[in-house]
């Protein structure tokens, strides 16, 4: 069975960028531009992961992530966030609110699919040694 992603970013751009890499790495993307859809789609869908836009209009990601932590429909499913917000306050308040991976746009396409697969393998983190964010820093860089 094909690993589903929800897909949460307002900007058409990334949707599109971010959707080609997944999908050319096989997965099954569903994409929404809001927090309130993220939050109603992830209930009726049930991905497997979440790549969660942090600074959205109206229901920001960090909203979304503790709405989708307090439904035990929703609890269990690996988030990973995708930001520009990159400062340390914002990694620490990312790992209270109980995020699987963090992704500092802008990233490489090979960080962001390193990062999907080690959430969907279980190991709970996306995170480099000493709780750094990934952080892109190549040409390719989405």
């Amino acid at each position: 069975m094909q690993c589903r992603i929800l897909l949460v970013e307002d900007e058409p751009e990334n949707q599109l960028v971010i959707g080609l890499i997944l999908k050319t790495e096989g997965y099954s993307v569903i994409t929404v531009d809001r927090g309130e859809a993220a939050v109603e789609t992830a209930e009726r869908e049930r991905p497997d992961l979440v790549l969660l836009d942090v600074m959205m209009p109206e229901v920001n990601g960090f909203e979304v992530l503790a709405r989708l932590r307090n439904n035990p429909n929703t609890a269990s499913t690996p988030v990973i966030l995708l930001t520009a917000l990159a400062q340390e306050r914002d990694v620490e308040r990312a790992v209270e609110a109980g995020v699987n991976g963090f992704v500092a746009k802008p990233f490489e396409p090979g960080e962001l699919i390193s990062c999907v697969h080690s959430a969907l393998a279980g190991s709970g983190s996306c995170r480099v040694a000493g709780m750094r964010p990934c952080l892109g820093s190549g040409a390719d860089d989405v």
